[in-house]
């Protein structure tokens, strides 16, 4: 287990050498605009970043923050995790041992079993249902880990409707780029189930990951009072995250809700001092409420006594209920200001056109989440700021510039393909997805496919009118979430919802989005597929291999990790059908 006290005694010397030391290259490209490349900030030390700067600074940090361009040879999986297209120890460690793979494998598929199918869940609902919390905390000192224990810690909680993942990533990096030691929460995943728990900005390692598991698994397991005594799919992992953050001894954790916040498995702790709320919509309305005022109530409930509440909530009737809440815990909430503001301040307006949509949206209430964690941590890392001050510093331009969120409005070329990732399942969310679309596609007369699908019984309709409104497809595909009709990984295994359930679901969205092309008098080939391997197959049988195509893949993260694998195995096997059954 780490030493706390080594780590801030090293933030303490790493300080000490900046504040005496000779002006670096690094710190002399930066006033005079030198093109020397900047290289990645130290995982645990922190970015050599000055602490006093100018505004010119701006321009050389932007112009050396761009990824670099992809290697050809590489994977989607790759370009979608590492678009720098450099080697990571991460990448290293966990893709090269064939037994750590195997063993990961065989945790998930233990974790699975921890899920509910959609039956027992509706069930559940129907049912007096259990205080949440407190099973939680049961569970977790049944593994354990006294609550008591893991608030020691500091945290940063987040809820909301949309946002608050993008939220949570920006203010990790932040964090991590004023040299804190981070730990991140988060759901769902794309590919891997370890994505969820990540240290210092990676997904923590899948040996790390199988052995903590077996750990909590077995203490569980051994402690059960009957066969079915075992915590639920996302309530384990909440309890593995905490684990996982004790033993690493991180200076703040980011905890992204699961669903709503009331009695979400992620609110058992009870002295969190730094609170956001993302902007807020109908969802889960079975289990939060049908009004914006119920679902404002059930996302406030993370507030706690005395925090400092954040958010950029924007109807009047939710900002109600979030304040009455807030005063009830003698909280202070705070509208947080535009990101506009914080370029303004610095005079520098014209750089803000770099940052895309969802940074633009969520990027300021990163900011406060930091700054207040900053202001009221103490030792080393702290950093007085006040409430809803907007001043910009270099450290929170790079990590803003270095935030990789991977499935959100991410652009990734392969083979011809212009790959257009973002895993919108809002209306809000997808208009700025459709927004992202048009941009990138409006200079180019590419053939334009849509790939699309949109797990549970919500209804899609509205997400694909905006999706007409806004783009003309030539194609759309309407697909499971599965890579193929063979097994998938036990990452990407959906115990609540069937291939079965899935397929006539896509039809019946196929079926919805034909009926509004013929009403708007719209011309596009229309498909469904049982699998995303038979939609990318079956779409270059009809473009060709040398044809451009900009395709948007979107409704869905389980769609995401689905689309990234059907294209590995794709070009793995040179489009030859696998032998082992797919048919």
């Amino acid at each position: 287990m780490p030493n706390r006290n080594i780590n801030v005694v090293t933030r303490q010397l790493w300080r000490l050498v900046r504040q005496n030391q000779k002006p670096s290259l690094y710190t002399a490209m930066i006033s005079n605009g030198s093109s020397a490349t900047i290289s990645d900030p130290p995982t645990r030390i922190g970015p050599k970043i000055p602490m006093e700067y100018d505004t010119h600074s701006y321009a050389t940090v932007l112009a050396h923050t761009k990824p670099a361009p992809s290697s050809a040879a590489a994977t989607v999986e790759d370009l979608i995790f590492y678009p720098k297209g450099h080697s990571s120890s991460y990448l290293k460690k966990n893709h090269s041992k064939a037994d750590v793979n195997k063993a990961f494998e065989d945790a998930i598929q233990a974790l699975n079993s921890l899920q509910s199918n959609d039956n027992a869940i509706r069930n559940s609902i129907q049912k007096t249902r259990i205080n949440t919390k407190e099973d939680t905390i049961k569970y977790l000192e049944r593994s354990g880990l006294p609550l008591t224990t893991v608030e020691k810690l500091s945290f940063i909680h987040v809820a909301g409707t949309k946002g608050k993942g993008s939220t949570c990533a920006l203010a990790e990096s932040l964090l991590r780029h004023h040299g804190a030691h981070t730990g991140f929460f988060s759901s769902p995943h794309i590919m891997h189930t370890n994505e969820r728990i990540r240290i210092d900005g990676q997904p923590m390692d899948k040996d790390k990951f199988t052995k903590l598991f077996w750990k909590v698994y077995n203490r569980l397991k051994e402690q059960s009072e009957h066969e079915n005594d075992m915590p639920a799919y996302f309530k384990f992992l909440t309890i593995l995250c905490f684990h996982a953050f004790v033993e690493e001894q991180v200076d703040v954790a980011i905890l992204e809700v699961g669903i709503g916040g009331e009695q979400d498995t992620t609110n058992i702790v009870r002295n969190i001092r730094t609170v956001g709320i993302t902007s807020l919509g109908l969802e889960h309305t079975e289990l939060l409420g049908n009004t914006l005022q119920k679902i404002a109530w059930q996302k406030a409930g993370i507030i706690k006594p005395n925090s400092h509440v954040f958010t950029h909530v924007t109807q009047p009737e939710c900002l109600q209920v979030i304040r009455d809440r807030a005063s009830h815990n003698q909280a202070t909430v705070y509208e947080v200001p535009r990101m506009e503001d914080y370029f303004h301040y610095n005079l520098q307006d014209k750089y803000l056109d770099s940052f895309h949509n969802t940074i633009r949206l969520n990027g300021s209430l990163a900011i406060q989440l930091v700054y207040d964690w900053l202001d009221q941590t103490k030792g080393p890392l702290h950093r007085a700021h006040k409430p809803n001050e907007t001043k910009m510093c270099p450290e929170v331009l790079l990590g803003l510039r270095n935030t990789h969120w991977p499935g959100r409005c991410q652009l990734v070329e392969f083979h011809n393909m212009r790959l257009h990732f973002d895993g919108a399942h809002t209306p809000e969310s997808m208009k700025i997805c459709t927004d992202w679309f048009q941009t990138s596609t409006n200079h180019n007369s590419n053939p334009k496919i849509l790939i699309f699908n949109r797990t549970g019984d919500t209804d899609p309709i509205e997400m694909l009118q905006i999706l007409q409104n806004a783009c003309r497809f030539d194609l759309a595909c309407f697909a499971p979430n599965l890579a193929t009709t063979n097994p998938n990984r036990p990452s990407q295994v959906m115990v609540r919802y069937s291939g079965e359930y899935q397929i006539t679901r896509a039809h019946a969205i196929a079926k919805t989005w034909q009926n509004l092309s013929e009403a708007s008098k719209q011309t596009n080939t229309v498909l469904v597929h049982i699998s995303l391997w038979d939609a990318f197959l079956d779409i270059r049988e009809r473009y060709g291999n040398e044809k451009n195509l900009d395709i948007l893949i979107t409704g869905s993260i389980h769609l995401l990790g689905a689309a990234i694998s059907a294209l590995d195995q794709l070009h793995e096997t040179n489009n030859d059908r696998p032998s082992n059954g797919h048919k």
